[in-house]
Parts: C-alpha cells; structure tokens; sequence
C-alpha cells in the first residue's frame, strides 16, 4: 500500500485513560494487541518465549479463556535446524532489531525469505505461536475495543482532534486510490491490517473505518467481531466481515464499502 496521509495528532481534551494510552503507545502504532515485557508465553503449559514491551501479536481466544497468539519474526539462518530454533534465539523484527528471544527449541511455522535483500542474507521469516492469560496483554491495546470506548465516551472538543490520535496509536492508513464510489460520495477509507496473522508482508484488513472528511464516522467495517456502538443505524453481516453503519448507507455508498473491502484482502486470503 502506498504511504499514508497521516492524522495530525492532538490529545488535547480526550479522557485520561485514552490520553495515557496515546502517550505510552503512539511512538510504535501496530496493528494487534501488545504485550508486557514480564508476559509469560507458553507451549504445552512450558515457557516458550519472550517479547519486548509493547510488542504486538496476533490473539485468538483459546477454550481455556486464554489466548493463543502469533508473532511473525525474524530469525538468523544459523539459529534454525529443521524448522527448529535454538533455545536462546534472538527474535528480530522487519528492521533487524532483537524484539525477544526464545527460552525453549521452538518449532517455527510458514519459514520464509525477507523481501528486502539486505535482510535476506542473513535471515529467514516465520511464525511463532504461543499461549498467554488475558492479564498478559497492555490495557486498552484491542483497536475495537478501544474504538467503541471512543465513541461511548463523552466528547469534549471538535471530533477530529481525539479521533486522528485514535488512528495513529494503532496504525491505521488511509487508503489511496479509493474505489469511485466512495470518492463520489465525499468518504475517506482508513484501514488497519493484521501484522501478525500470516507470514506476509501484505495482510488482510482488520478494520476499516469510513469517515466523512474530518467531520464523524459513517461506516466501520471489521473483519471479523461485531461490535456493539452507540446510534448505530443498520449491522450487516457479509462475506467479506461486519458492517456497522452510523448513517444509513445509499446503494453506491455500500458498493464502495464491499470495493473497499475486496481491495484490501490480499489473494492467499480470497
């Protein structure tokens, strides 16, 4: 995807659990949920590996009301024998820096080349998978969840001030080349992709959020979780995810979500 136009970012009058959450998080906006440095990740109920900070990873919810996560990473060719990496493995992420390390061999999932050259010559991507408690994961680090906060909450000042910070701290970018439809109709696509769920430089969407230039919100699509807003008008349910309207939508208006949507899920995920 092209570059995106970036939000300005304001965090003038946003509530102060909001306004904590943009200080803390908005140097690295990524697209799952993060982290703590002291999370425990398991495989079959032993410590398998740790992460920085803050990092993302992708989360499911397991049967044991936990979750079992993903974290795509980077790994130096000298630490995998047979699809197996060393105890004590560095973890790098895209840009070569240790993000975390193994604390047990772990087997690594869908091995793959680095697209940038430079990296290639030393390493190889792949998936890890894991288990974390829901104690685990930084507060307000679920974009959906912390969407609907927004939008629940009582707003002081102009919509576009909370709302551009809401964007930044979890990576959303707008989308170029917009399908017609939604041109026509005066809206603007920000879309926030998965990270962590495939191995791929390119993944699907995991929300998208129509807006009508810097004035509210008339659509949101999600991928996969219904969401429960505010003055919501109309909730679809379609083959390519959940469609939660805040204003009635015209025949092209839904056109332009479902180009929207199709432009935005890579081939592999068709």
């Amino acid at each position: 995807m092209p570059s995106p136009t970036q939000p300005s970012r304001s965090t003038r009058n946003l509530p102060l659990w909001w306004l904590t959450t943009v200080l803390i998080l908005l140097a690295s906006p990524l697209s799952a949920q993060w982290v703590h440095e002291w999370t425990p990740i398991t495989v079959d109920g032993s410590l398998a590996f740790a992460l920085s900070d803050s990092t993302a990873v992708y989360a499911e919810r397991s049967a044991d009301e936990g979750y079992d996560i993903t974290k795509r990473v980077w790994v130096e060719k000298i630490s995998l024998s047979d699809e197996t990496l060393a105890e004590g493995a560095s973890l790098f992420n895209a840009k070569g820096k240790v993000m975390g390390t193994t604390r047990m061999a772990l087997r690594i999932e869908n091995i793959g080349m680095p697209t940038d050259r430079r990296m290639a010559k030393k390493y190889v991507t792949g998936l890890l998978k894991g288990h974390v408690r829901s104690s685990g994961f930084i507060s307000h680090s679920w974009p959906e969840r912390a969407l609907v906060a927004f939008l629940t909450e009582k707003r002081i000042g102009p919509f576009w001030e909370g709302f551009s910070s809401y964007l930044n701290t979890f990576g959303f970018e707008q989308l170029k080349n917009a399908p017609s439809e939604l041109q026509d109709a005066g809206l603007d696509a920000w879309v926030l992709r998965y990270q962590d769920r495939s191995n791929s430089d390119e993944q699907k969407f995991r929300m998208i959020v129509f807006t009508r230039g810097e004035v509210g919100i008339q659509c949101i699509l999600t991928d996969q979780e219904v969401l429960t807003l505010p003055k919501l008008k109309l909730q679809e349910s379609k083959v390519f995810g959940q469609l939660h309207h805040l204003a009635k939508p015209t025949l092209t208006q839904s056109a332009g979500y479902e180009y929207t949507a199709y432009a935005c899920i890579p081939l592999e995920d068709a």
